[in-house]
C-alpha cells in the first residue's frame, strides 16, 4: 500500500510542485503554518529520520540550501523534521518554513 507521498509523487494525488529532480519532490503543504510551508520529500521512502540512510539526509539539506536561494531567504526560514513525535505519515520529509519568499513561490503546472 502506498503512502499519500508515494501517491503525489506517482502524480496519482494532484499537489502544487514547487521543485523536483530524480530523488525528491518539494510541494506545498495543504495545512501550511507559515506564509511559505513545503515539504521536502524523498522519493526513496524510508519511515522517518532515524532509518534514513546519511546520503539521503545529505540531499535533503542540500534541497534545503537549494529552496532558500531560490527563494531567496537564506538567512531567514525554519526546517522542522518530526521522527515518530508529531509524525502524521510515515515517510520520512523535511517541512521548511518562512514568513518571508511567499512572493517567489511559482509552482509547476
Amino acid at each position: 500500500m502506498h503512502d499519500i507521498f508515494e501517491k503525489i509523487i506517482r502524480r496519482e494525488i494532484p499537489s502544487k510542485v514547487f521543485y523536483e529532480t530524480d530523488e525528491v519532490i518539494v510541494i506545498q503543504d495543504i495545512r501550511p503554518k507559515a506564509a511559505v510551508h513545503l515539504l521536502l520529500i524523498p522519493k526513496r521512502k524510508f519511515k522517518n529520520f532515524y532509518e534514513a540512510p546519511p546520503e539521503t539526509l545529505a540531499m535533503l539539506d542540500q534541497t534545503v540550501k537549494k529552496v532558500a536561494e531560490m527563494l531567496g531567504i537564506s538567512d531567514y526560514f525554519r526546517v522542522q523534521v518530526n521522527n515518530g513525535l508529531g509524525q502524521e505519515i510515515d515517510h520520512v520529509h523535511y517541512h521548511f518554513l518562512s514568513e518571508r519568499g511567499a512572493e517567489k513561490l511559482k509552482f509547476q503546472s
